[in-house]
């Protein structure tokens, strides 16, 4: 017997089994009763935020276990990363494949999939229909996918889509029209793909490919391929698995899919370096999926993720727009932390974080300081689930949604390059594009050019703007939504270790008004920016904007494993290990392994200071309850702007927002004012604010 462990605790025990020679398993049916996972007890007490952030982690449970799972909402999902955020999270198990594991469809997948079998044979199409990649995988792990590629033979997948849409419409069932997602080799984007909804659910259909590179060019010329010349070039072995609709049955072309995915290996189906340099971002998928089901690397992967060919396509040839939804992925998964280890020690930083930057990179060190102060917030997250020998998991894994949990580590990760500021990317292309631009534009057709420049980050008058949101809307071409809410926790975060942190006052004597207006800015996110502001004073993290240097052993200290004590309680069956940001070991193995296991006594420096600093974010969080202050940005003035004129005798104008501010701090003061009173304060202070505006 074969016992699999996890850093955060021990879960599954499963029969080393040697896989059957042939390149497939039949499939059958079995109960799901043994695969099920039982879901999350509910408090009675649960208030919106852990409901939703509940129900964003209903589970990935087994499919007969959950009627109708492979619905689909109707706007899609760019990006495979809403799975991200399973019943897993909590539990953090490495789940491998059983020996006798098998494809159970849902009723809905299987009313789909018989309607692919009629269309072929309906119109006698020449076609074995196939499911391809990630939803094989899950199922054969016994989880829900609603990721439905099907992969076909011998035609394109627009030309199937349109058969399907005409035989539903033949029987008078709804259909919808077919998108064509055009492939892009300069991008790495090989296939074409159609996408469509049938019976309510998505459909990505690509055809079956083969590839030879003709000598002296870099672009493939595609083919239709076989089920075997497929799968070799597709990520990993463990997503080059097919579900054959037609005979019913998986098949593993690599021959090593359904070993690795018993064994729990992440591998690449050709040599890692081939496969990287035909796809660049899959060094990225690797790192994803390796820290989402806490699967060890294949020791070849560490070494081709550093060459620098592979570096620099990943950078020249890959959209920074897939860039970011990798990183996404890996940031809203069960162990965060563990990506952010691998990116550090394969060299990623900076083709990943850093390409937007002037120069494109950073100093050596800098990827480590970062590394380092995300294991502190990591180490302040368990220190405070800890806390009084509780026994709570973490509200990083139980309140947040995965939004909220992306945006925490992100911000974590990026806390040194905060208050750094750097020349505007979009200054500087549109000033290359008016250079390139002069010899045969007029000068009015070069004004209309530099008005439909790419987006831009803040004015481009402005000559500096904060790396960190060039990193996020540049970089990693995430919303703007994302830079704001992480620029503001992080702003915030700096204010609040200033008055809560730095001055080490007794948080109980940090008056009403002071709090507030901390909350008010940070809003729903407060504690978010709570947390951060407790990492920026952890020995070791400095903020390089303000001049500081890293320090030579936070540095070395991030190159080896995390410090972050383990958790009491890990969710799921109680037991206890690993810490929020780091749920597994089997990522840290082998050749991307720590470089050392002796951390000179600097572990317990940071698990001392983590302790410390949750206690006081603890009593933090218990001053804004009893000072009634959650929801307090919500609070509705009790005058409106024509009150405030009237009472104070001014006509508006810019003087209005001083008297704004002074009615909010009067309201935070007294949380049981009357409009009457708020008139009779704006009267007192009238004279004096406008005075003071006017000087």
């Amino acid at each position: 017997m074969r016992i699999k462990k996890s850093f955060f605790f021990s879960t599954r025990v499963s029969p080393l089994v040697v896989p059957p020679p042939r390149a497939e398993i039949s499939t059958r049916a079995r109960s799901s009763a043994s695969r099920a996972s039982a879901a999350a007890p509910v408090s009675a007490a649960e208030g919106p935020r852990e409901a939703r952030a509940r129900e964003e982690r209903a589970g990935e449970l087994d499919p007969e276990s959950r009627a109708g799972a492979s619905r689909l909402d109707a706007n899609r999902p760019a990006c495979d990363i809403s799975d991200e955020g399973s019943v897993e999270l909590q539990r953090r198990v490495v789940v491998t494949m059983v020996s006798d594991a098998t494809v159970v469809c849902t009723a809905e997948e299987r009313r789909i999939f018989d309607t692919l079998l009629d269309v072929v044979k309906t119109y006698d199409l020449p076609v074995t229909l196939r499911v391809a990649g990630g939803w094989v995988r899950d199922k054969l792990l016994g989880k829900h996918s609603s990721d439905i590629d099907i992969a076909l033979d011998t035609c394109m997948g627009q030309e199937f889509a349109l058969k399907v849409n005409e035989y539903l419409s033949s029987r008078g069932e709804e259909t919808r029209g077919v998108g064509v997602i055009q492939s892009n080799p300069d991008q790495s984007k090989h296939l074409e793909t159609a996408t469509m909804r049938v019976h309510g659910a998505w459909l990505d259909l690509v055809n079956l490919r083969s590839e030879s590179y003709s000598e002296g060019s870099r672009i493939p010329e595609a083919r239709f391929g076989t089920a075997a010349e497929d799968a070799e070039r597709r990520d990993l072995t463990i997503n080059a698995l097919f579900y054959n609709i037609t005979e019913d049955k998986v098949e593993d072309f690599t021959g090593k899919g359904l070993d690795d995915l018993k064994q729990g290996v992440i591998r690449t189906p050709l040599p890692p370096r081939t496969t990287f340099l035909d796809d660049p971002l899959r060094i990225l998928r690797a790192v994803r999926f390796a820290s989402r089901f806490g699967f060890a690397l294949d020791d070849a992967i560490a070494a081709a993720a550093t060459d620098p060919e592979v570096q620099t396509k990943l950078r020249t040839k890959v959209s920074r727009e897939r860039v970011g939804k990798e990183v996404q992925g890996m940031l809203r998964g069960p162990s965060p932390g563990d990506a952010l280890t691998l990116l550090c020690r394969f060299e990623l930083y900076d083709a990943v974080f850093a390409s937007a930057l002037p120069g494109g990179a950073m100093p050596a060190a800098t990827a480590w300081g970062c590394l380092h102060a995300a294991r502190a917030m990591d180490a302040i997250l368990s220190a405070h689930a800890n806390l009084d020998d509780s026994r709570m998991a973490s509200f990083f894994t139980t309140s947040l949604t995965g939004e909220e949990r992306e945006w925490l580590c992100l911000a974590a990760f990026l806390a040194p390059l905060h208050d750094g500021f750097v020349a505007n990317p979009a200054r500087a292309r549109a000033r290359a594009a008016e250079t390139a631009d002069s010899s045969t534009d007029s000068s009015d057709k070069r004004r209309k050019k530099n008005l439909s420049a790419p987006t831009r980050l803040g004015s481009k008058k402005t000559k500096h703007v904060p790396a960190v949101q060039v990193v996020i809307k540049e970089g990693l071409k995430m919303r703007g939504k994302d830079a704001e809410t992480i620029a503001t926790v992080l702003d915030v975060a700096g204010d609040m270790r200033a008055t809560l942190f730095r001055e080490k006052k007794n948080v109980a004597s940090v008056d009403r008004v002071a709090l507030g207006r901390l909350l008010r800015r940070a809003k729903e996110h407060w504690r978010l920016a709570l947390v951060l502001a407790a990492t920026l004073e952890m020995p070791g993290v400095v903020t390089l904007g303000e001049g500081a240097e890293l320090e030579a052993w936070a540095v070395e200290l991030a190159r080896g494993p995390p410090c972050a004590a383990n958790l009491l309680c890990g969710g799921g069956d109680g037991r206890g290990g690993g810490s929020p940001l780091h749920a597994f070991a089997a990522t840290s193995l082998g050749a991307a392994g720590p470089c050392r296991s002796d951390d000179g006594g600097k572990g317990d420096v940071v698990r001392a200071s983590a302790a410390a600093l949750a206690e006081r974010v603890a009593a933090t969080e218990a001053r804004v309850a009893a000072l009634r202050l959650e929801e307090c940005w919500s609070a509705k003035p009790l005058l409106d702007g024509r009150a405030v004129m009237e009472t104070a005798g001014c006509k508006g104008g810019p003087v209005m927002k001083a008297f704004s501010e002074k009615l909010v701090d009067w309201q935070l003061a007294n949380p049981e004012g009357t409009p009457e009173q708020a008139r009779a304060f704006v009267a007192s202070v009238a004279e004096a604010t406008k005075a003071e505006f006017a000087e």
